[in-house]
């Protein structure tokens, strides 16, 4: 027991002896250390810039006058343009350390192309104007920046209801092969849904500085409120550096609403004004809707040529209405109809005294008709703002019907041109068309009552005459008359 006691205090005796041999050696010498205090960022990444902070101690009981500390980078690393490689520390006391240490920054680049791990940067230090130095590598952490990133949206503005390929690019930004991706996307408001299949899609291998494009088809809600709407990103994958699961959540907008499409049709002419129907198909309501005959070859409008509807819900119509006019018939009525009447004044047009149009007449009257017929469509421009704000223009072609217009008989109507010069043809026509059974009628009604008359004249006369002697002594009559003549 006492033995041990004994080895105890002199194991104490030699150890002190040491420190005190050890503490006697550094007070009249400089003995200059060298740490890494930190980095930022930690761990550095690949591609961006790592500023360093390296401390330095002097442990012994000497100053140290006018110490030069130096970095040496080398790959990965480099200086800035602008930073230098070394610094004067100028004075670094006797035992100036832990709470004393004198700190410096170095700012570096870090290789866009490094791959992660621990790289080595040697530092060093001397006394200006000697060539003792001291010098230690410090370990460095680098990272790789995130290998991937979704870096496009092919699709912007989707339309309610209506099915919209949407097409996402995945990149690979890193410096390794990636494999095994998997990409989805979600909107938390289910107003943008995939359509055919899920929200996921898996990437077999991407490789370094190549791009992946995953599409989906989607639809948004037909009863969605035009906005901008807010998906949700993932990318999930394994880290070729490190082997560990990576996964990337980021953001991406679409807006639903935008434009939206009309239908035009003809409703008819009243009053010499031709409307038309104007309907909202699109899914998205339109906002400050004018609808517009715009300048077009065949047609003119007589007074303003566009008509203000206003807002138009979808679903919704409204009537435009318009006093529109052949060309041709605006040309013949501001030269007096001249060239309707010399074409009736020419040696072939003697008929036309009777009021009764010639075979050639007739003829140039059904070709121009046909013509006015195969040109009777007119161009409508529907004006109208989107959800978004945007003025957009939808041009129609709308068909006529050329006798809503000859019914009418106004000056002022798209096919005056087929009555203008011609009105006792269209109206015998018309006359004959309305009017033909009841003449018939009116003609049978009078012939049996003139025959009845008949017959009661002869039957006075003769009591056994009969209404078959009347048709026979009738159809005589008519015999003798044609050998007459």
């Amino acid at each position: 027991m006492n033995r041990a006691i004994v080895l105890q205090i002199a194991a104490l005796v030699i150890v002190g002896a040491l420190s005190f041999g050890v503490n006697a050696a550094l007070s009249d010498t400089k003995a200059i250390t060298l740490s890494l205090v930190n980095q930022d960022p930690d761990p550095a990444v690949a591609g961006d810039i790592l500023e360093l902070r390296i401390g330095i101690e002097n442990r012994g009981g000497e100053t140290a006058n006018n110490f030069i500390i130096e970095i040496e980078p080398a790959y990965p690393f480099s200086m800035l343009s602008g930073e230098s490689a070394s610094q004067n520390l100028g004075n670094i006391y006797a035992y100036q350390y832990d709470e004393d240490v004198k700190v410096v920054k170095f700012k570096l680049r870090v290789d866009r192309e490094a791959t992660a791990g621990q790289y080595g940067l040697d530092v060093r230090v001397h006394e200006q104007g000697t060539a003792a130095t001291s010098s230690k590598t410090l370990s460095i952490d680098i990272e790789n920046k995130e290998s991937a990133e979704v870096i496009y949206i092919d699709q912007v503005e989707l339309i309610p209801g209506k099915i919209t390929p949407l097409q996402f690019t995945v990149n690979n930004v890193g410096s390794s092969p990636l494999r095994d991706l998997t990409f989805q996307w979600e909107n938390a408001d289910d107003i943008v849904l995939p359509v055919g299949s899920d929200n996921t899609k898996y990437i077999k291998y991407i490789d370094v500085g190549e791009s992946a494009k995953v599409k989906f088809d989607v639809i948004a809600s037909a009863t969605a409120e035009p906005n901008l709407y807010k998906l949700d990103l993932t990318l999930s994958y394994d880290d070729p550096a490190t082997g560990d699961a990576a996964e990337i959540n980021t953001k991406a907008g679409v807006y639903v609403g935008g434009a939206t499409d009309f239908d035009a049709t003809f409703s008819g002419v009243d009053s010499g004004e031709a409307s038309f129907s104007i309907a909202n198909i699109g899914s998205v309501s339109a906002s400050s809707v004018t609808v517009r005959v715009p300048e077009q070859e065949g047609w003119r409008v007589t007074g303003s040529n566009a008509v203000i509807i206003g807002n138009l819900n979808k679903g919704d119509y409204t009537i435009a209405s318009f006093t529109i006019r052949q060309a041709t018939t605006a040309a013949r009525a501001a030269s007096g109809g001249n060239g309707d009447a010399g074409a009736r004044q020419d040696g072939s047009g003697s008929s036309s005294s009777g009021g009764i149009p010639s075979e050639g007449e007739t003829n140039t009257l059904s070709q121009r008709f046909r013509q006015q017929q195969q040109s009777s469509a007119i161009r409508l421009d529907i004006e109208y703002t989107d959800s978004r704000g945007n003025r957009n223009t939808v041009t129609k072609e709308v068909q006529l019907d050329p006798e809503a217009f000859i019914s009418t008989g106004t000056a002022g109507t798209g096919t005056a041109s087929l009555a203008n010069g011609r009105n006792g043809f269209s109206r015998r026509q018309g006359f004959w068309q309305t009017w033909k059974a009841p003449v018939i009628v009116a003609a049978i009604i009078v012939l049996l009552f003139l025959a009845q008359r008949e017959y009661k004249k002869r039957r006075m006369k003769d009591h056994g005459y009969t209404y078959g002697r009347l048709v026979r002594d009738c159809l005589a009559k008519l015999k003798i008359g044609k050998k007459k003549l």
